[in-house]
């Protein structure tokens, strides 16, 4: 049997749910819905072009074959995760009189996510992040035990992006994560981040559900970008691009 692969250390973990668009917020023409501010579809595309112009192999890609056709560095989901998760953490922020940690650069995150230095999606990253760490350094050791479903939900969005074994029974994944502190603070954010959606009137255009915050772990020296979809509506279905 496999063993385990333990993860070391968690740079930042987040995960939001947000509801439906409202019968008189439905414009096809937006994405979001950010209280009083809108995330247009040409926004999403303005930013999304940005990034996926001149982009460059990620760490991870580097000497592994070339492909015919690679994958753009972001999807049109992931800008508009980043996004309305990076509104919903300027509030929580605010809020919590969080000081913006200074954990990466914009710099930092074009050269792990292969998307061009100075493009806008790598400035709101790394906003995102940084607010994100001094969210986690306000909440402290204080995060309680991640429960079963916790614990499975972050396994498998780690799994998605072949950061870890997949197959790994409950008790593996209990010795993957060690004391599983990272686990139960993120879903503490979850909780700040979908109380402060509701709070500021913030909806998302059905065709970005599930939406998902962007997560970084470190792991075997290395960081590891994935995304973990929360969706307050347990038993919808919904596909990712």
């Amino acid at each position: 049997m496999r063993r385990a692969r333990r993860l070391a250390s968690i740079v930042v973990v987040a995960a939001l749910g947000l509801g439906g668009l409202a019968a008189c917020r439905s414009e096809p023409s937006v994405a979001a819905y950010l209280g009083d501010q809108k995330v247009t579809e040409d926004q999403v595309t303005q930013i999304y072009d940005g990034a996926v112009a001149g982009a460059s192999p990620t760490p991870a890609q580097q000497g592994a074959a070339p492909t015919a056709s690679p994958e753009p560095p972001v999807s049109r989901q992931q800008v508009v995760d980043l996004l309305v998760s990076l509104d919903l953490g300027r509030k929580v922020a605010a809020e919590q009189q969080v000081q913006p940690a200074q954990a990466i650069t914009a710099d930092q995150v074009a050269a792990e996510l292969g998307v061009p230095a100075g493009s806008q999606y790598a400035r709101d990253y790394a906003e995102w992040v940084n607010l994100s760490q001094g969210i986690f350094a306000k909440i402290g050791s204080s995060v309680g035990t991640p429960s079963d479903d916790q614990l499975q939900g972050l396994y498998q969005a780690l799994v998605k992006v072949n950061a870890i074994d997949a197959g790994l029974t409950l008790a593996q994944i209990k010795e993957a994560f060690g004391g599983g502190e990272f686990v139960a603070a993120a879903y503490q954010l979850t909780g700040m981040l979908e109380k402060q959606a509701a709070a500021s009137d913030t909806t998302v255009n059905p065709r970005y559900l599930p939406l998902a915050a962007p997560l970084v772990v470190s792991a075997g020296g290395r960081a590891i970008f994935y995304d973990l979809p929360y969706l307050r509506d347990g038993d919808a279905v919904t596909d990712r691009a």
